[in-house]
């Protein structure tokens, strides 16, 4: 019997020491790999851009008409739908004129005789704008141009004072002043290109010269008679005129009541 129990005691053993190595199954943790999202899920993820409306400003630029003034000289184009006359100024030795291009003396021209240096005081008071202008010289059609312009309380006010040398065959010079207003974005664009269609012509070619003549008033707004011809300088000497104001006085300049040679703009 000795014989046969060693054996049994040892594969006892060998049993016991595998039953003790042996892990029950299902007791660890377990971990599970996040699915892949598919195309479809990865777009519906995706940030969505909303599109934000597009706003077109459009500008409309007017059919223009070519203005001559065969007295003063001069041309330019403006829109078909404005109406321009021109006022002759009284003063006691020769008259200025004004050319109302828009209502209200928006857009105006002033011409005087060269001779009477109010170049200076036109400058004079242009650089009394505040703010302070800036000043540059350009040209324009062959006429020099001494450039004012100053931004504020949502306008722009600017004004071209021609040189005495720029001055036309009969000795008038020029001064283009207008105010654009800053919520018109476009009104400053298009009033430099009126400003860059004005030119002087020869008085050779005054009855020639293409375009429609502005009428020419008195103050009182009666009309004046144009003959195209002769110098205008000094046709009204010796008369007078009351409330007349310098160029640097800032006199009225309103809607063809003006008696002033000043542009009314400081």
């Amino acid at each position: 019997m000795k014989k046969y129990a060693i054996p049994l005691m040892a594969i006892v053993v060998i049993g016991i020491l595998l039953a003790g190595c042996t892990r029950p199954a299902g007791t660890g943790p377990v971990t599970t790999a996040a699915p892949e999202p598919s195309p479809t899920e990865a777009e519906t993820a995706a940030t969505v851009t909303v599109p934000q409306p597009v706003v077109t400003i459009i500008h409309y630029i007017s059919q223009t008409k070519l203005m001559k003034d065969p007295d003063l000289l001069f041309a330019l184009q403006i829109p078909v739908e404005w109406n321009v006359s021109t006022y002759r100024l009284i003063r006691t030795d020769s008259p200025d004129y004004r050319t109302d291009l828009a209502a209200g003396t928006v857009f105006s021209i002033y011409s005087y005789y060269f001779s009477r240096d109010q170049d200076k005081a036109y400058r004079e008071q242009f650089r009394q704008w505040y703010p302070a202008p800036n000043e540059t010289t350009v040209t324009i059609n062959d006429i020099t141009f001494d450039r004012f312009e100053s931004t504020s309380e949502g306008k722009t006010r600017v004004a071209y004072v021609a040189h005495k040398s720029s001055a036309n065959e009969r000795g008038y010079v020029s001064v283009l002043v207008f105010t654009a207003h800053d919520s018109n974005r476009f009104e400053k664009e298009d009033f430099e290109r009126i400003v860059s269609s004005f030119r002087y012509f020869g008085g050779r070619s005054a009855g020639t010269e293409p375009g429609e003549d502005i009428p020419l008033y008195d103050l009182s707004g009666n009309a004046l008679s144009r003959d195209g011809g002769g110098s205008l300088t000094g046709e009204n000497e010796g008369s007078t005129a009351d409330g007349w104001d310098s160029a640097g006085s800032g006199g009225d300049s309103s809607g063809g009541s003006s008696s002033g040679g000043g542009c009314g703009c400081g």
